[in-house]
C-alpha cells in the first residue's frame, strides 16, 4: 500500500515537474557559477595592454601563453622603453590575467609590506591554482632555511662531500671510455641524495622508501596542479577531493612522510630528555627535521610533528627541482664550452692547495673562494634561468604607484627577470656566453666583490627573486651545486655528442624554462 501511494505521488505532474527543475538546476548551476566566475576574470582590472588576446579566444590566448610566453615577455619588455609609459602590460594565463611590471618599480614595490604584496599567496596561485589543495609556502620553513640551514652550511659540507662521492660511485656510469650519458636523471638522483641528507640526516637519507616519496612528491605536485587546472573553477574543490590522480598521489606521499618522520622526531625527543635527565650533553642533529621541530615547538600555537613532516616534503619540493634545473644547465654549458674546464680545474686545485682538500671545517672557505666557478654558474643561470619571471606577488590592498599605475587588490604581478638578463643596457654582449664575465668584473673593481656573486640579488640579477622574499635557500643551493660541479670536473671529462648541433635546447612551458630530461652528453672517467 505504501509503495503504491509513493509511486502515485511521484507520478503526479507537479512532482515530476519539480524533479525536472531540480535535475536541470543540478547540471546548470555549476555551469552558471563557472560562467559568472569566468566573466569576472575576463574583465581586466588593470588598465594596461593585453598582449596575447588580440585576434584570439581566451582558450587560444591561454594556449599561446603556455608555448610563446618568452616571445610575449620580450615584446612587452622592449616596449617598456618606448610605448608602455605606465611600465606594465598583461597576459591572459591559465587562471586569469597576469600583470608584468617593469623593473623600474622594484624599489617602490619592495618597500611595501607583506600585507599589501603577498609572495606566499602568489606562489600558491601560480603552482597550485585557485583552490588550495596543498599548502606550499610557509613562514616557519622559510625562516628555518634562512637561519639554521644557512648558518650550518660549513658544518654540513664534509658529509655533503661524502654523499656526492657516494652518488658518483653508485648513480653515475663507470665510463672507462667515452660514452653517452643522460644528464638529467643522474643529476636529479645526485641532488636528491644530497637534499635528503640535509632534510632528514644520515639516519634516513638513503632509505629508498623515503627517497621514492620525496622524488615522486615533486613530480606529482606539478602533475596534480596541471590536472586540476583542466576543470572549471567551480568544480575544482569537488574533483580535487578524489578525482585527480596527481592530488591523490601527493596526499599519499604526505602520509608516507608522516609515517617515517614523526617517529624520528619522537625518538629524538626521548633521547634528548634522557640525556638531560642524566646530566649529559645531547648532540643535536644537524638537519631540517631537527631545526623545524625545534621551531615548531616555539610557534603559537605549537605545530604538530605531522606538520613538520609535511614541511620537510615541501622544502624538498622547493629545492630539488630548481637545483637540478640549475645544475643540469651548468653541465650542458660545460660540455658545450670545454675551454672553460681547464681554468676551473686549476682554480679548484689552487684552492685545495691553499685550504686543504680534506673534509675539514675549511671547506666552506674553499667553496666560497671559487670565483671563476661562481661566475660560470651565474652566467649559465643568466642565459638559461629556471623561470622566465620572478618577484611573483599577489596584491592584497590597492596600490597606486608613482607613475599613476593602479594595481587593484587581487592583481597577480611578475617581473620579467629573463628579459633583464638579456638586456644590452644591463649587460655587455648579452647574447654571448662569457663564463668568467662576473669573475672579471669582481677582479676589475673591488667594490663589486660581493655584488656579482651567484647568490646576489638586485634589480639586474633577479633569478633568485628580490627583496625580503628572495629565495632563502640560495646559499645552500650554491654551495651544493659548486661541490657537485667540482667533483664532476675532477672525475670526468665532458663533451657534446655532436658539437655542430650545439648545446641541448631547453623547453619552455609558460614561465618554466626546463633543460631536456632526455638529452645526452659524452663522458669519460679521468685516469
Amino acid at each position: 500500500m505504501l509503495v503504491t501511494t509513493t509511486v502515485a505521488f511521484l507520478a503526479r505532474p507537479e512532482v515530476l515537474g519539480a524533479a525536472a527543475i531540480l535535475a536541470i538546476a543540478y547540471f546548470l548551476l555549476p555551469w552558471a557559477i563557472n560562467y559568472v566566475q569566468l566573466q569576472r576574470l575576463k574583465k581586466p582590472a588593470v588598465d594596461v595592454p593585453v598582449l596575447n588576446l588580440k585576434g584570439k579566444s581566451f582558450d587560444e590566448a591561454a594556449e599561446y601563453y603556455l608555448y610563446h610566453f618568452k616571445e610575449i615577455l620580450q615584446q612587452g619588455y622592449d616596449r617598456f622603453k618606448t610605448v608602455y609609459k605606465k611600465g606594465a602590460f598583461q597576459v591572459w594565463g591559465i587562471d586569469g590575467y597576469i600583470v608584468i611590471v617593469s623593473p623600474q618599480y622594484l624599489e617602490e614595490l619592495n618597500a611595501l609590506g607583506t600585507d599589501t604584496l603577498d609572495f606566499h599567496s602568489a606562489s600558491q596561485k601560480r603552482i597550485i591554482g585557485e583552490y588550495e589543495w596543498l599548502r606550499i609556502a610557509d613562514e616557519l620553513e622559510a625562516h628555518t632555511i634562512l637561519t639554521d640551514l644557512t648558518r650550518n652550511i660549513g658544518n654540513l659540507l664534509p658529509n655533503i662531500h661524502k654523499e656526492i662521492e657516494h652518488a658518483l660511485a653508485t648513480e653515475w656510469p663507470d665510463c672507462p671510455e667515452w660514452r653517452p650519458v643522460k644528464v638529467w636523471p643522474s643529476m636529479f638522483r645526485t641532488m636528491a641524495l644530497v637534499i635528503s641528507l640535509m632534510i632528514v640526516g644520515p639516519e634516513l637519507s638513503r632509505d629508498e622508501y623515503w627517497l621514492s616519496t620525496m622524488i615522486n612528491f615533486v613530480e606529482d605536485v606539478f602533475v596534480g596542479g596541471w590536472q586540476l587546472k583542466k576543470y572549471s573553477l567551480f568544480m575544482r574543490p569537488i574533483v580535487a577531493r578524489g578525482l585527480v590522480p596527481g592530488i591523490r598521489s601527493v596526499w599519499r606521499h604526505q602520509e608516507n612522510a608522516r609515517r617515517l618522520i614523526v617517529p624520528m622526531i619522537e625518538r629524538r625527543r626521548a633521547e634528548k630528555a634522557r640525556a638531560e635527565a642524566a646530566g649529559e650533553d645531547y648532540v643535536k642533529p644537524q638537519d631540517m627535521v631537527y631545526w623545524l621541530a625545534e621551531g615548531a615547538a616555539k610557534t603559537n600555537p605549537p605545530r604538530s610533528d605531522a606538520n613538520v613532516a609535511e614541511l620537510c616534503l615541501m622544502m624538498n619540493f622547493a629545492a630539488l627541482h630548481a637545483a637540478t634545473v640549475t645544475l643540469t644547465n651548468i653541465v650542458f654549458d660545460l660540455a658545450a664550452r670545454p675551454e672553460y674546464i681547464a681554468p676551473l680545474r686549476e682554480e679548484y686545485a689552487a684552492a685545495k692547495a691553499k685550504y686543504g682538500g680534506g673534509l675539514t671545517d675549511k671547506q666552506a672557505i674553499l667553496v666560497n673562494s671559487l670565483s671563476r666557478l661562481d661566475s660560470f654558474m651565474k652566467e649559465s643561470q643568466r642565459m638559461n634561468p629556471g623561470t622566465l619571471t620572478t618577484f611573483s606577488r599577489l596584491v592584497r590592498r590597492d596600490i597606486h604607484l608613482s607613475s599613476g599605475l593602479h594595481l587593484p587588490a587581487g592583481t597577480h604581478i611578475l617581473v620579467p627577470a629573463a628579459m633583464i638578463s638579456l638586456d644590452g643596457d644591463v649587460y655587455e654582449d648579452p647574447l654571448q656566453f662569457r663564463g668568467f664575465r662576473f669573475h672579471e668584473q669582481r677582479a676589475a673593481a673591488e667594490d663589486t666583490m660581493y655584488a656579482k656573486q651567484f647568490t646576489t640579488t638586485s634589480p639586474q640579477q633577479m633569478h633568485f627573486g628580490y627583496g625580503r622574499q628572495a629565495c632563502p635557500g640560495r646559499f645552500f643551493a650554491s654551495a651544493v651545486i659548486k661541490c657537485i660541479t667540482m667533483h664532476l670536473l675532477e672525475e670526468f671529462d665532458l663533451k657534446l655528442i655532436d658539437p655542430k648541433a650545439g648545446r641541448p635546447q631547453n623547453a619552455i612551458k609558460g614561465a618554466m624554462n626546463i633543460p631536456s630530461e632526455t638529452a645526452e652528453i659524452m663522458m669519460v672517467r679521468r685516469q
